[in-house]
């Protein structure tokens, strides 16, 4: 009776009381792997996908995808390692193996060391192959020294406690298959507000060398002027406040560089670490500050820079500070839409890189009037808030789908 209890879940669906059984993925569906297609009959003009484990490197719901295509014509194959209907693919070896995907496509062919499964209680199969436990176990039974891998029995022979009742596992399938198209939907709203707000940053701010953007808000017809960052701002570094002072009982706001990478967008307006190196050795804000970071590890996240919004906060050391008579918003989003090559280029040192200010100064920069870095600014901020909003919304998608698996399998 107490293993029967143990194998009850804590949330269950109204009318099933009966305990959950051991079952192998053997039992529940059948587990097979695609063909050897050789890549010197692959053409990109071929009347099927090939579908291979580089293409799952997620674990999906996935859709078509751009891959190797291949021309065939004995039906026996076509018939045999076709992806039309439902299937679990899982990954058999290299860098995703043991990640799978739920994928469909009668124009798609399975290609060797990808496993498929096919069962009439796939999306509920589905909800134990897309766990971390699942990934887990696949990864601890691979074998091989330069590419691991590992076998369709050790697929098949995966073991996960189920309901003994084919009708809970439908309904449990079908409510996280709802679940599932819930956080796509929301994914794809948030790729959208993304690829948006990239389309803005490229149509309104002009490109190098010349002197208009393609995009303008009414009534500004001016040329951008070109200016020195040297010309319209200053530098100095930031101080102190290292990673060990950075405690919960100490009471000084401070930034740490580490912190552009992280936690910030273009503007800063919450304070996350607090340090308890005296004030007399620190450098405070004014609330008009663009900071830059001074060392990283990529050349390319160098222009990840911040509008510190907030006055009597701590800069920590390791990052430059630009105080500008631009607006700074404007200057900051500047940076990070134009300026990753530009700064990137400045970047001195091999795993640990630095970007001294001094070498900042003779970059050039476009500005408009004012009024029109203003308008700019606001209207990049609104969409980044909503994208905040939409990635809220998701995050709290993602918790609540982990809640509902942690309580409703065993």
């Amino acid at each position: 009776m107490k293993d029967e209890a143990k194998n009850v879940p804590v949330v269950r669906f109204n009318g099933f009381y009966d305990a959950w059984e051991q079952r192998k993925l053997g039992e529940l569906g059948e587990v097979t792997t695609g063909k050897a297609f050789s890549s010197t009959n692959f053409d990109a003009q071929g009347e099927y996908l090939v579908i291979t484990n580089k293409d799952i490197s997620d674990s999906s719901r996935s859709q078509n995808v751009m891959t190797d295509r291949i021309s065939v014509s004995d039906d026996e194959i076509i018939q045999r390692y076709n992806l039309g209907g439902e299937n679990i693919l899982v990954t058999m070896d290299g860098v995703n193996l043991g990640k799978t995907a739920m994928y469909s496509d009668d124009k798609a062919l399975l290609a060797q060391r990808v496993g498929r499964i096919k069962s009439n209680q796939l999306e509920f199969i589905y909800q134990i192959t897309s766990s971390n436990t699942f990934l887990t176990v696949m990864r601890k039974l691979s074998v091989g020294n330069a590419i691991k891998h590992i076998s369709l029995k050790q697929i098949s022979d995966y073991s996960s406690i189920v309901p003994k009742d084919i009708v809970e596992q439908q309904k449990i399938g079908s409510f996280f298959k709802l679940l599932d198209n819930t956080i796509a939907l929301h994914q794809r709203k948030l790729d959208a507000m993304n690829q948006m707000k990239n389309g803005f940053l490229q149509q309104l701010f002009p490109e190098n060398g010349e002197k208009f953007p393609r995009v303008r808000f009414a009534d500004f017809k001016d040329e951008w002027e070109q200016r020195k960052l040297g010309e319209v701002g200053d530098f100095y570094y930031g101080k102190s406040a290292p990673k060990w002072s950075v405690t919960e009982v100490a009471t000084t706001p401070c930034i740490r560089y580490g912190e552009l990478y992280t936690k910030f967008g273009a503007k800063i307006d919450r304070i996350y670490s607090y340090t308890n190196i005296p004030k007399e050795n620190l450098k405070f804000s004014k609330g008009s500050e663009v900071l830059i970071p001074r060392v990283g590890e990529d050349p390319l996240d160098f222009a990840k820079c911040s509008w510190l919004t907030i006055p009597n906060v701590a800069i920590g050391e390791m990052i430059s500070v630009y105080n500008t008579n631009q607006n700074p918003q404007f200057i900051a989003i500047y940076f990070r839409a134009k300026m990753r090559l530009e700064f990137a280029k400045r970047v001195e040192g091999g795993n640990v890189s630095n970007l001294y200010y001094s070498y900042l100064e003779n970059i050039l920069l476009s500005l408009p009037p004012s009024e029109e870095q203003v308008k700019i600014a606001e209207l990049i901020s609104q969409i980044d808030n909503i994208i905040i909003l939409q990635r809220n919304k998701l995050n709290k998608l993602n918790i609540l789908k982990k809640a509902y698996l942690q309580n409703m399998f065993v």
